[in-house]
């Protein structure tokens, strides 16, 4: 597994990723650590990056400054990416 992006923001000792979370960010160094990019909400984009578990609850916890959880983006609707909505259909002929 890579190291947490969030260790390195913070130039501490890197520890190594469990998993990815998805924040909402204008930090420079962890859009560019970016595993995943998805909506630009004003200045700040909706990334995903490698994590530590320590790091995935500082930023649950609001502890790291410029950065949030992305599903705590926005209830605007215009700033949430689509979702294609399943069309419903009959298996049987009519």
């Amino acid at each position: 597994m890579p190291n947490c992006a969030i260790c390195q923001h913070l130039s501490t000792i890197p520890r190594i990723a469990t998993g990815t979370v998805g924040l909402l960010t204008a930090v420079p160094s962890l859009l560019d650590a970016a595993v995943d990019r998805y909506v630009v909400v004003g200045p700040e984009q909706h990334v995903v990056v490698n994590a530590c578990p320590e790091h995935v609850v500082d930023v649950y916890r609001g502890r790291i400054e410029g950065v949030k959880m992305a599903w705590r983006l926005t209830t605007d609707e215009a700033a949430t990416p689509a979702r294609p909505v399943p069309v419903a259909a009959s298996a049987s002929p009519a």
